[in-house]
């Protein structure tokens, strides 16, 4: 006989399922279990199913009645002999109540606990292989919530949720072992979801920013950090535990001990021997097509002239959604990062061909996108009719696999010059699916599921013939080697849908200095991450990029602003050139952040300062009593009286890019803030943690002198950071004219 209590409660018996009775019956059975081989004195049972209020003067008597009944489920004669073995149950009474007598190995929560003990023991003597094996097992015990159909009703017990911190713990352990594995891919999905619902474990959230890190997505995985500390100090007033910080420290200087242990294989290689035909080309898997609509038929009988249908009905795309069945064995999942490209294929919106014609020219038409996905390094996995799927990232590197499917989707675009009668449009989007395929069948189906894929069709409906539409994820790995345009009011469930309109020859990232590729692209991940954040979340956030002269910080600013000015994002970005010599003072600093929205603005330069800073009050607040406030306190009179203080001026600053930050992300960049005056270093602390439901970046350089200043500079705030930059061994020298201020 088996007893289960982790999901619904069931008693099974020769592979039956016993009749249990009511709910009073099943809840005292359920008590019982909770507490197997215990005694669980009456009280407690009558304390479990009823408050003082709503206890019956009869109680007693029905936990009585619930026992009898319990006895006589569990001694029928088809239970008297256990096959296995084990010892019959017994419902026994012992004073002051009862007790359920089980063998550990019929009931679910026993070996899980076995296991799991096992599993630790394990992992601390560094068999991570065993130990993920026996806490995957340990795992599987587990139908659902512990007692769900009684906790449904009510029933919420210590017990229960004592079992299910333990489940927690279990699946941190076994993520733990999964990671010193090597198999970062196989869980970041799980850890995700379990993070969204776990928000403040902070275990949990560690080993998802080291999956997350693993998988080549460090802005995100430092994007967690930010989260969990946010809502840490907001909601407790606590920081982080020093492990986790120790963790972004790590992440942020990309420390040795955080890759993927030697000698793990990756997941990747798990679907890397895609299956191919004959002739070389990668095996199509199934894909369909939604039956055509019937037209309809008109008043007079006749069908409605074909030529009324200008676009053939949409294709609905499933690729192969079904588990793969080989002759391998069972089929594993693996959760993969992956491109999408979907091309379609027709006629143009003026076109109507004959059906011979038009099956000749979609003949070419696929062929053509073959040959474009294929010599981009893409996987072919459908096509039907008009319609043409691949992926990208099944056998590269998930980091390039973006970039390309975006070169395969233009090239495809434009190779469509040569097949006439025919137009083209395409979506790339990027994303997680899982990936399925049998391990001993290396000739076997490989299978791919996802919502990504409905994502990506859905998207399609949108784009114009000849286009080619790239979600913003995608996007933002290729942005240095992409020309986009933003396509406002477009997208669906994809935010910010870019056009692709052409690639960088030999694809390189284009920097601010001559066209050579840049060699920060992880720190410039970074900076995305903490801008993204702060526009989410409408906070402001304080960034010290502090390093050595020759570090690269200057062109580190300089390129980080070059590629967010002008975007489609609509950024505003003011970077005040700090001083040629000398300390960078407050009046100094007022000077330079006009001169900054000058240049952002393109105003002519013989614009006089007062109609300058009117005009940029004016579009930030409008006309009325906070405009004559700003104004007031910002122009500078010819001989300003001894009560116009700098600070003063400072202040109106300090409100204005607040009040412009609400209106639209605003990132301000100062260089050489080693060289501030301690005003100026009071000013920015007091802007990064004063400015109100703003979305304010403030991104500063400095050598580490500026820690000589201020030892604590940024230490418990809530919003700030520091990256440190090393010198690069091998990055290109940059001209000192190429960027504005600093030491580089």
């Amino acid at each position: 006989m088996e007893f289960r209590i982790l999901g619904p409660l069931e008693v099974q018996s020769r592979d039956r399922t016993l009749a249990l009775g009511g709910f009073k019956q099943r809840a005292v059975l359920g008590k019982l279990l909770l507490r197997a081989n215990q005694v669980v004195a009456t009280s407690e049972l009558l304390d479990a199913l009823w408050s003082q209020e709503s206890r019956p003067v009869t109680a007693r008597k029905i936990i009585q009645n619930a026992v009898s009944g319990l006895r006589a489920a569990l001694s029928r004669p088809h239970s008297l002999v256990d096959v296995s073995g084990a010892a019959t149950p017994e419902l026994l009474t012992r004073s002051p109540g009862y007790m359920l007598h089980v063998a550990p190995d019929t009931l679910d929560v026993s070996r899980f606990d076995r296991r799991v003990a096992e599993g630790r023991t394990l992992l601390d003597a560094d068999e991570p292989a065993l130990a993920a094996e026996l806490l995957r097992e340990a795992l599987d015990e587990w139908r659902g919530p512990v007692l769900s159909d009684l906790v449904e009703q009510g029933l919420d017990w210590p017990e229960v949720a004592r079992l299910r911190q333990l489940r927690l713990d279990a699946m941190e352990y076994r993520f733990e072992a999964e990671l010193a594995c090597g198999r970062h891919h196989a869980v970041l999905g799980e850890l995700v979801s379990l993070v969204e619902s776990e928000p403040l474990r902070e275990r949990l959230c560690g080993q998802l920013m080291l999956a997350l890190y693993r998988c080549g997505r460090q802005a995100e995985a430092l994007s967690v950090f930010s989260r969990v500390r946010l809502e840490l100090v907001e909601e407790y007033g606590l920081e982080p535990s020093r492990d986790l910080q120790t963790l972004q420290q790590h992440i942020l200087h990309h420390h040795p001990s955080l890759a993927a242990p030697t000698g793990a294989p990756a997941e990747v290689a798990q679907v890397t021997d895609l299956p191919r035909r004959p002739d070389g080309g990668p095996v199509r898997h199934a894909v369909e097509a939604a039956p055509a609509p019937v037209p309809a038929t008109a008043a007079d009988g006749n069908r409605p002239d074909p030529g009324t249908a200008r676009r053939p009905a949409e294709p609905r795309l499933v690729v192969d959604q079904r588990p793969a069945r080989t002759r391998g064995g069972t089929p594993v999942s693996t959760r993969q990062e992956v491109s999408v490209l979907l091309i379609q294929t027709g006629t143009p919106e003026d076109g109507r061909l004959e059906p011979g014609r038009l099956n000749t020219a979609l003949h070419r038409a696929v062929t053509v996108v073959a040959e474009g996905i294929e010599e981009h390094g893409g996987t072919v996995v459908g096509s039907v009719g008009h319609l043409s799927a691949a992926l990208f990232g099944l056998r590269s590197d998930p980091l390039s696999a973006s970039l390309d499917a975006v070169r395969a989707a233009l090239a495809v675009r434009d190779r469509f010059g040569d097949v006439p009668d025919l137009a083209v449009r395409a979506v790339v989007t990027t994303g997680g699916v899982l990936v399925r395929h049998a391990p001993d069948a290396p000739d076997g189906a490989v299978s791919v599921v996802g919502a990504l894929l409905d994502t990506t069709q859905h998207l399609l409906s949108d784009v114009p013939p000849g286009k080619v539409y790239v979600s913003r994820k995608a996007a933002v790995g290729t942005d240095s080697q992409v020309r986009y345009l933003r396509v406002p009011g477009k997208g669906g469930s994809v935010p910010d849908v870019r056009e692709a309109c052409a690639v960088c020859p030999q694809g390189l990232p284009v920097s601010a200095v001559g066209g050579a590729p840049f060699p920060r692209e992880y720190e410039l991940d970074i900076l995305n991450s903490l801008l993204a954040h702060s526009r989410h979340h409408r906070v402001p956030y304080l960034l010290t990029v502090l390093g050595e002269p020759g570090a690269g910080k200057s062109r580190l600013l300089a390129e980080f602003e070059r590629r967010i000015t002008g975007g489609p994002d609509e950024v505003l970005v003011l970077r005040p050139a700090a001083p040629a010599n000398g300390a960078t003072s407050l009046h100094s600093l007022a000077g330079a952040l006009l001169d900054a929205w000058r240049e952002f603005s393109s105003t002519p330069p013989d614009t006089p300062q007062g109609e300058l800073l009117t005009g940029l009050v004016h579009g930030t607040v409008g006309i009325g009593p906070v405009a004559d406030r700003l104004l007031q306190d910002l122009l500078v009179p010819n001989h300003p009286p001894p009560a116009m203080h700098p600070r003063h001026v400072m202040n109106g600053w300090a409100d204005l890019l607040s009040l412009r930050a609400r209106q639209q992300p605003l990132v301000l960049c100062l260089d050489n803030l080693h060289l501030a005056s301690d005003a100026v270093l009071d000013w920015v602390e007091e802007l990064a943690t004063t400015a109100d439901n703003a979305a304010l970046l403030i991104v500063a350089s400095a050598r580490p002198e500026l820690l000589g200043k201020r030892p604590l500079w940024g230490v418990g705030q809530r919003s700030t950071s520091t990256l440190s930059l090393t010198r690069l061994s091998e990055s290109p020298r940059v001209p000192l004219q190429a960027v504005s201020g600093g030491d580089a």
